[in-house]
């Protein structure tokens, strides 16, 4: 999260400049932000592919855990039994 927040000051310091100057910049800036919501919505989207793979992964954990818990207490309980 730290590498786009630092890409998007890095953005707004090099169009900063810009502002103040030519139509022909206003292109350069309207190309640079186009550049960078691009960047940015890649950047968004890795993030969301990542988060729903951890996501399904700790499903299978709980999952995991539940059914080891459920076994212990059967252990327990048969070993109380005896």
């Amino acid at each position: 999260m730290k590498t786009i927040v630092s890409k998007i000051i890095d953005a707004v310091l090099t169009v900063v400049p810009l502002l103040g100057k030519k139509k022909e910049n206003m292109v350069e800036f309207t190309d640079l932000v186009k550049g960078q919501y691009s960047f940015l919505i890649e950047q968004l989207e890795k993030v969301l592919k990542d988060y729903c793979e951890l996501s399904d992964k700790l499903k299978q954990v709980h999952e995991e855990m539940c059914s080891l818990r459920e076994q212990l207490v059967e252990a327990v309980s048969g070993n109380v039994k005896e």
